[in-house]
């Protein structure tokens, strides 16, 4: 520990007040299973919005950030390797999972940790928990035991892989539970950077056609770069004329799945309209309280639909949304999706940069 600094800075968000205040908290020693990462590069995500926009109410002062990546600065008593058997040092670039789950616990043994009974979520937690550095908007972040880690590959940028731990793995999620087949239709819902990713996996996959619906038409023409093949500008439109328009994509027989990936509850009766008879359905955005939708249950049921709801993801979704931006990644853009970084004492003006400009897919803080 006498190479580390006593002290660290983090952004505090006072739900009580609003406000956004720089604090110092001091660095204690690892424990056994954890790890302390300076953090490199952490990304400003949709669900902090909604944290700050009073969407959804944290259990006390936080500090937020759940997009991270950064560099191993100390490595707790019984730790040797990453969650996939790579060696891990000090100094090593990492990324890890959402969350740290039990292992133990009945989710945990029956394959959905994200809602291990004694969940930590990083970016999510109050700051008058043990450690209090658990968002990404500091210079450190303590990792508790149960936490997936994972060595990032050398090939990528901090810029290109921050947002892997959410975005993307939460969409690799989504292709693993969808069972996206080669030459199947996907009707992806927004084209932010959930949606974005979710038309690169597709794309990958030899899906198609990959068709991604929104009302800005300047994200619409940035799916394209990202694997769409056909994209819908829904502004101005009502719920017959986006289902007139999909079939015109998907064919008479509709889309073979569909993705929520907005946010917006009044696109989902749009979505399970436009899947043809057992079609599949994930519904991964609306993640706040009285997200609600008024939905046909007789077309549900005899149009034999499959609804699945996804929060979060697997440790393994976040492996192969690594492997994904190591190999076939490569050919789409990620490398662009940040747009600017900014300091600690800036996240502020970021935030309003960010709501005058929608078509920003992610502005990330650089500690």
């Amino acid at each position: 520990m006498s190479d580390l600094p006593e002290t660290s800075r983090g952004v505090v968000y006072d739900p009580d007040t609003g406000s956004l205040e720089v604090r110092t908290f001091p660095i204690r020693p690892v424990r056994p299973g954890e790890i302390l990462v300076r953090v490199s590069l952490s990304a400003i995500c949709g669900s902090d919005l909604h944290t700050i926009s009073g969407r959804r109410r944290p259990r006390g002062p936080i500090i937020l950030g759940h997009e991270i990546c950064g560099t191993i600065a100390a490595l707790g008593d019984g730790l040797q390797h990453d969650s996939s058997g790579t060696p891990l040092a000090v100094g090593d670039r990492v990324t890890w999972s959402i969350a740290a789950s039990c292992g133990k616990c009945f989710f945990c043994t029956h394959g959905i940790p994200q809602k291990c009974e004694s969940l930590f979520k990083y970016g999510h937690e109050s700051i008058d928990v043990d450690p209090p550095l658990n968002g990404g908007f500091a210079e450190h972040v303590y990792l508790a035991p149960g936490t997936a880690v994972y060595r990032i590959p050398d090939a990528l940028d901090d810029d290109t892989v921050v947002f892997a731990n959410c975005s993307l793995a939460t969409m690799a999620a989504a292709m693993r539970l969808i069972e996206l087949q080669p030459g199947e239709s996907i009707l992806i819902q927004g084209a932010g950077l959930v949606g974005v990713c979710a038309a690169a996996l597709a794309a990958a996959r030899g899906a198609g056609p990959v068709a991604v619906v929104d009302v800005d038409a300047q994200r619409l023409e940035r799916a394209k770069d990202f694997g769409a093949t056909h994209i819908i500008n829904a502004a101005g439109m009502d719920e017959a004329d986006l289902i007139e328009t999909s079939a015109g994509v998907a064919g008479k027989r509709g889309f073979d799945a569909a993705i929520e990936a907005c946010g917006r509850p009044d696109v989902v009766p749009v979505g399970l309209k436009a899947l043809r008879i057992g079609g599949r359905y994930v519904i991964a955005g609306c993640v706040f309280p009285g997200a609600t939708a008024q939905l046909d249950l007789c077309g549900i049921i005899t149009r034999l639909a499959r609804i699945i709801g996804l929060h979060n993801y697997a440790p393994t979704d976040l492996e192969a949304a690594l492997a994904f931006l190591n190999g076939p990644g490569q050919a789409y853009p990620f490398d662009k999706v940040v747009d600017s970084h900014v300091r600690l004492d800036e996240i502020s003006s970021a935030l309003q940069k960010i709501d005058r400009h929608k078509d920003i897919l992610r502005i990330a803080v650089r500690p």
